[in-house]
């Protein structure tokens, strides 16, 4: 006998998941006590809802078991509230896609499809896997370490990396050859427009949990996303997509938790897709490795994003927007505004010199295409508490940095790196209040402003920059001046502005530089009396190591 549905339960899907008829899976054969695979059962409604022309597939409460669901046009999925949907660990036919910036052939999604139109993932239900076997069937990462730069996806992976650079794309057979080790998505969405996933959980994720690739239109809004600490387990990731808007979510992940990308060097110079046009708001972050992460696959470019109103605790690091030689592509027209973040490991980073799993270090060369470019970023209105200077992945034995090896030399709040061929140009950091185990540092960047910035670090200097030009520091201090630091030290940044900023009671030295480039930098409107010495000259070397305070 066919299941029936309440009249309000028929009413709201008019309203809220659109028009069109409604397709039970139960009425398919599906089973709600997990008892067999609805694998087939869901399709059917599937097709039964692609048919006429579109329509709502409903999964009402129960527990269903399930193999991959792919999706069609003019569709929505709705998961109810009580249901919960199980993917074991599976061998899956292969489909094209990309992976961590390089176009591969690897297993569908558990959910999604390619090329679709007017399709959502909707529901208070629960969708879920297990992390663990996915690994167990197919793999997992190892790290970066001191004999090697270790690999997401092992050997073939490395190889394939090799190989691209070469000449892309490559043979199927070269693909194929890493497609066993490569793991799903859960949810992913490719050439695909006007897209909603609203309000489903997901428990667990063979890999990335959300990925729109190559798409356009999608809301992203109110979902939860706990996969935390899964290999690779990431949360939302939108790559080389654009007209995207994420809001009211809460992700508790086992890798970033909100990742622009655009393609990785050489294959993503050639597929040249920008990410652009998204804003992200109202989101709490919990755990994992990164909160808000533009890069470091940029060769497509990534532009004009806002980021506001996200709260941001226990993660590895905060902010992050990286890159490196040989990836190019431009990071540009971005506002990131309104965190919170306690307890995390480092603030805010701004590298060009990021590495992922497999790769080397690249050496310096003349400026072209695979040259990445930075301008146009403003931060602003940060709370930063309990900052930890570093990276700790040991929860995740597989991660890209849990070698003892890769951890940064210096506990940093704030780092930001560019390159000596490239700086980064135009970067606004202002409205900023942190406390943390090290301070701010910057190189190579041109046009840096830092306004209203109280930076109270353990280790000084609290402000560390060097090699930069049209530098302002514009009411920047720290109230828990370090003896035998300064609070500000430059090195050659000339014609730099420091003005409206303070000394507070404690400070030893305030701005130091070296010697004979005192003349360079101008002083306008500081407070500076409470300061033993205004400014010095000094030949120390403050780029050594983060200067822990006297005993």
């Amino acid at each position: 006998m066919k299941a029936t549905l309440p009249i309000w339960v028929l009413l709201m899907g008019a309203h809220a998941w659109g028009a069109g008829p409604l397709f039970n899976v139960l009425d398919y054969g599906a089973r709600n006590d997990g008892g067999a695979p609805s694998t087939e059962a869901i399709r059917s409604a599937i097709q039964a809802a692609k048919a006429a022309g579109g329509g709502t597939v409903y999964i009402p409460a129960g527990k269903y078991i399930t193999g991959p669901i792919e999706l069609v046009s003019n569709l929505v999925l709705h998961v109810e509230a009580g249901a919960t949907v199980q993917f074991p660990a599976a061998r899956l036919p292969y489909t094209k896609g990309r992976t961590q910036g390089i176009e591969t052939i690897g297993p569908v999604p558990l959910i999604g499809g390619h090329d679709l139109e007017n399709v959502s993932i909707t529901g208070r239900g629960v969708i879920t896997t297990d992390n663990a076997e996915w690994t167990r069937l197919m793999g997992g990462p190892t790290p970066r370490s001191d004999s090697g730069p270790g690999s997401a996806f092992g050997p073939d992976w490395n190889r394939l990396l090799e190989l691209v650079q070469q000449k892309t794309p490559q043979p199927d057979a070269e693909y194929l050859k890493v497609a066993p080790f490569l793991r799903p998505s859960f949810i992913r969405m490719m050439e695909s427009k006007n897209i909603l996933i609203e309000g489903i959980h997901m428990i667990g994720a063979p890999f990335w949990s959300v990925h729109l690739l190559y798409s356009q239109n999608a809301v992203i809004r109110d979902v939860t996303l706990e996969t935390f600490p899964g290999a690779f387990t990431g949360g939302i990731y939108i790559d080389s997509s654009r007209d995207v808007r994420i809001s009211g979510c809460y992700l508790d992940n086992g890798d970033d938790a909100i990742t622009l990308k655009a393609g990785k060097d050489a294959d993503g110079l050639r597929v040249n897709r920008p990410t652009e046009n998204v804003t992200v708001t109202n989101t709490v972050v919990h755990r994992g490795s990164s909160c808000v992460v533009i890069g470091s696959e940029t060769s497509g470019s990534i532009r004009n994003v806002a980021v506001s109103n996200v709260v941001c605790h226990g993660t590895q690091g905060g902010i992050n927007i990286k890159s490196e030689r040989g990836r190019g592509g431009s990071v540009e027209n971005i506002r990131i505004d309104n965190l919170t973040m306690d307890d995390v490991g480092r603030a805010v980073s701004i590298s060009q010199y990021y590495q992922m799993q497999g790769e080397r270090p690249s050496s310096e060369e003349p400026v072209s295409r695979r040259t990445p470019v930075f301008r146009n970023i403003a931060i602003s209105h940060l709370t930063i508490s309990r900052a930890r200077g570093a990276s700790d992945f040991g929860w995740n034995p597989d991660s890209i940095s849990s070698a003892r090896g890769n951890r940064p030399p210096a506990a940093l709040t704030i780092n930001i790196e560019g390159l000596p061929e490239m700086p980064i140009e135009g970067l606004r950091i202002s409205d900023v209040m942190a406390t943390g185990k090290g301070g701010l540092r910057a190189h190579h960047t041109a046009g840096l402003e830092l306004r209203n910035v109280r930076m109270d670090a353990e280790a000084g200097p609290a402000f560390l920059i060097r090699d930069s030009g049209d530098l302002e520091l514009d009411g920047v201090s720290t109230r828990k001046p370090l003896p035998g630091s300064p609070v500000i030290r430059l090195d050659r940044c000339p014609d730099a502005v420091v003005r409206g900023s303070r000394a507070f009671t404690g400070t030893g030295t305030f701005l130091s530089v070296a010697p004979g480039e005192l003349k360079r930098v101008v002083l306008e409107g500081n407070a500076l009396g409470s300061a033993r010495k205004a400014t010095e000259e000094a030949s120390t070397d403050f780029w050594q190591a983060p200067r822990a305070p006297a005993k």
